[in-house]
């Protein structure tokens, strides 16, 4: 009985060892930060060593706190950037969209919960067996809306047609990876889906409420006010900008695409351009007020009922609770491009790392920024410190083994006497 005793303590010892390692790691506290040191050159150090263990093309990164820019890096193998240097946003289009939809919110043009189909004549959601009119312009926004085209566009290559909006929402021929129909295949309102088509369709409203192309409107009300003035939806034909080279993550040099779904795909800008919209979503600008703001950093997409991913524009990178909370948005295109922005409005703490040539190293970096500022891990930061973990889960095993067996013979030699 007193060897079952000390076989089942030894058990529930490993188990709970175990345990708490598992929970050290998702909670943080276990793990351990690539970054050296705790200001921006030390992360900024960390990214230098990054790009020189994996190609990367080109990359720009900007590092913010207490709402300024505390320390920049760039990085190129051919042609040398700088702040200025225009960059392709993918995804983070949707975030720069959702202040041009906020705009027009806030001058009571649109209204967040009026079904979007009252605002379109030109192109109307297809018949569903749901209602429609759940389709609203928060729901859009959120990615709420039922949406099922799994949109992803991967844009026109140089001389061919682009489709218009109304082509690409009934039927985009630019989606490699779907469907490409904007239809309504969920109840509205039930659960998240990312829609690219949600963007385009709020293109569309844009454009419909405003009686002016996209490109004027968002230029016009957004762009210019925030003095970005090396930002555009559609890339001129011709131009003094210099433009980062896009490259494949095999070095190649790749070719640029042109949109049809400008609003979720198309932002071309710089990181000087980009910091000034950054300070605007934590200081007072002159385009959207604060309450409007806190409307659309208010989370409205949920998993498990509680859990926050989706704000009105921004996506939620991390929340602890206690008032933390980190927003932004990435973008992912092809053939190798990776865009990343963060910023915690509390605290006026951010970074965007723009890059070509390497699939996600610019949403990797920022994840870390995230643990190394507040402590909160993700994925690529568990990731990052498997080594670590096993290393110390199995360290605690052999200890806690060496110790019962010090234990038995203890035991043993007590008994002998």
């Amino acid at each position: 009985m007193s060897k079952l005793k000390s076989l089942a303590l030894v058990l529930v010892l490993l188990i709970g060892w175990t345990a708490f390692v598992l929970y050290g790691a998702f909670n943080g506290f276990l793990l351990r930060t690539i970054i050296g040191g705790d200001t921006a050159q030390d992360f900024i150090q960390e990214v230098k060593e990054a790009t020189s263990e994996e190609f990367v093309g080109s990359i720009a990164l900007m590092i913010m706190e207490d709402g300024e820019a505390a320390g920049t890096y760039f990085y190129a193998v051919d042609k040398p950037v700088n702040e200025n240097t225009v960059f392709a946003m993918a995804s983070i289009s949707k975030w720069v969209t959702a202040w041009g939809v906020f705009k027009l919110i806030q001058d009571g043009t649109l209204d967040l919960d009026e079904p979007v189909d009252t605002y379109l004549t030109r192109w109307h959601l297809p018949e569903s067996e749901f209602d429609n009119n759940g389709v609203t312009i928060r729901r859009l926004l959120s990615h709420t809306a039922g949406l099922v085209d799994d949109l992803g566009y991967a844009g026109f290559e140089p001389g061919e047609p682009i489709q218009t909006i109304e082509e690409s929402l009934t039927q985009a021929s630019d989606a490699p990876w779907s469907e490409g129909r904007a239809v309504v295949g969920l109840e509205p309102g039930s659960q998240y889906k990312y829609s690219g088509a949600a963007y385009t369709i709020l293109q569309l409203v844009i454009e419909e409420v405003s009686g002016e192309s996209f490109q004027d409107f968002m230029t016009e009300e957004i762009f210019l006010p925030l003095n970005m003035n090396h930002s555009t939806f559609v890339w001129p034909d011709s131009t003094l900008w210099d433009r980062a080279t896009s490259f494949d993550t095999d070095g190649g040099v790749a070719t640029y695409s042109a949109f049809t779904a400008l609003a979720a795909a198309s932002l071309n800008t710089t990181i000087a351009d980009m910091t000034l919209f950054l300070k605007a979503n934590i200081e007072p600008n002159s385009i959207l007020t604060p309450s409007t703001l806190d409307v659309m950093y208010t989370p409205t997409a949920f998993v498990n009922t509680d859990v926050g991913i989706h704000a009105l524009g921004p996506t939620i990178f991390a929340r602890d609770g206690k008032g933390v909370v980190i927003n932004g948005h990435d973008g992912y295109g092809d053939p190798a491009i990776n865009t990343a922005a963060r910023i915690n409005r509390s605290t006026g703490d951010g970074i965007l790392v723009f890059e070509t040539g390497h699939r996600e190293l610019a949403s990797v970096l920022s994840d870390h920024w995230i643990f190394w500022k507040t402590g909160i891990a993700d994925y690529v930061v568990i990731t990052a410190n498997k080594r670590w973990l096993l290393s110390l889960l199995f360290g605690g095993y052999i200890l806690i083994l060496v110790l019962a067996f010090i234990r038995i013979r203890q035991r043993r030699n007590r008994q002998k006497r």
